[in-house]
């Protein structure tokens, strides 16, 4: 199929940027907020020594990473409270995680997360405590728009330009785009899902987590070995509903301003983060969003698309 793909605003194109694994096979396009912080960030992956008692979230972008940490943690914690400490802090595509043990900043037990495929990470984080959450590509696509379309990228060679993203463009950066951070949503899913039968990977897809909780976090609490109660597995379902995290998270705000700093950001840029993390939450966005031809578009490209066939996706 011939057409224009748009590079994406902050793609490898505009970056240069890419996490590399050991051997030098692997290359994803990096995130990056600040160069010098990438650069520390990608150090630290490198040289960090894993606890045994953590675990390993991995998921793309808009898949439901705050959901399944939040989740994750408080089963750890035996709590159905909304976790104050910093997740960003546990974001190690982000934040150094070598300064979570060396500033005492979260300590273990904990939830490391990364949108990175497992493959580019260094062996220390291979084969570790892993879950993995998974969302149908079509409202990946959506609420993954909605968030950037929000973030205002600069124009390259423009100075006070912002790019402003069209939908239809934005789909076809998504289906047919290489440079995206993070890679390509159907590559990352095709490497993840090739670790289905490990017996240290449990996955979980975003939807269980909205149409069956109950269900979906019993089955993480079994995998993770932490034999909570049935009485406390409901309170997390109830407390982790998405209109319920939409307003206790977005709530919370965070004011440390060495933490902030830290993190390279301030209170204000934050604010504005949390804000967009949590916009519907709803299974089958996509219907709402998808013109005739986005549909057609997309559908063409599921059809298509071999290392997707046996994943078991849900659209409702």
């Amino acid at each position: 199929m011939s057409m224009d793909i748009p590079p994406h605003p902050r793609g490898c194109t505009v970056t240069n940027m890419f996490m590399i694994s050991d051997d030098g096979s692997i290359k994803i396009p990096a995130l990056i907020v600040k160069e010098e912080g990438f650069k520390e960030v990608v150090e630290a992956v490198k040289t960090y020594k894993w606890k045994d008692e953590d675990f390993l979230l991995g998921s793309y972008p808009k898949n439901g990473t705050n959901f399944l940490w939040e989740i994750m943690t408080m089963i750890l914690r035996g709590t159905s409270d909304y976790i104050t400490d910093f997740k960003a802090l546990c974001m190690m595509d982000l934040f150094p995680v070598t300064k979570l043990d060396a500033d005492n900043l979260f300590p273990s037990p904990r939830v490391l997360n990364t949108h990175y495929r497992l493959e580019a990470l260094p062996a220390a984080f291979q084969g570790k405590k892993t879950v993995i959450v998974m969302r149908n590509p079509k409202d990946v696509c959506v609420s993954y728009f909605h968030q950037e379309s929000k973030l205002k990228f600069p124009k390259k060679g423009e100075e006070g330009s912002t790019v402003e993203m069209k939908f239809s463009d934005y789909i076809k950066i998504f289906l047919f785009g290489q440079d995206m951070p993070f890679g390509n949503f159907f590559k990352y899913c095709e490497y993840m899902w090739t670790l289905k039968d490990k017996p240290n990977v449990h996955f979980v897809f975003y939807e269980e987590l909205i149409m069956d909780p109950i269900g979906a976090i019993t089955k993480v609490n079994e995998f993770m070995g932490t034999n909570r109660s049935p009485e406390l597995i409901a309170k997390i379902a109830d407390a982790t509903t998405f209109s319920k995290m939409q307003q206790g998270k977005s709530q919370q705000g965070h004011d440390n301003k060495a933490l902030l700093g830290a993190l390279r950001v301030d209170e204000s840029a934050m604010k504005k983060t949390l804000s967009l993390m949590f916009r519907k939450g709803k299974v089958g966005d996509w219907k709402d969003q998808f013109s005739v031809s986005d549909n057609e578009l997309f559908d063409a490209y599921l059809k298509q698309w071999e290392g997707g066939k046996d994943i078991p996706f849900i659209y409702v």
